[in-house]
């Protein structure tokens, strides 16, 4: 059988509250030191958005002079199929595999 031995017997109060303090202290500073990285990152998303502008700018502007202005295709009343298959899939979960789905039309 072994002996039960206290760890801590031979430290008093004192050492163990300068422990806590320190490191306690050396939490916090480190949480801090993280604080300030994480604002750091604010300057970086600043600077991108002041370059990206410009990098855009110069092909749109070419590309808008090589084609002509034309207008738009009518849009047709088509409903994608994931639309479709989320829409029988719920028909078959609330009505049960015997249930039949004649048409789906987009309501306006």
């Amino acid at each position: 059988m072994i002996p039960y031995i206290a760890a801590a017997s031979d430290i008093s109060i004192g050492e163990a509250l300068g422990n806590m303090v320190v490191g306690l202290g050396v939490v916090f500073l480190a949480l801090i030191f993280l604080s300030g990285i994480i604002s750091l990152f604010k300057l970086i998303g600043k600077a991108d958005k002041k370059k990206a502008p410009a990098a855009q700018a110069k092909p749109a502007v070419k590309a808008a002079q090589a084609t002509p202005a034309t207008p738009p295709a009518p849009k047709e009343d088509v409903i994608d199929g994931a639309v479709v298959a989320a829409i029988l899939a719920a028909v078959a979960q609330k009505c049960g595999p015997a249930a039949r789905v004649v048409s789906i039309e987009k309501s306006k």
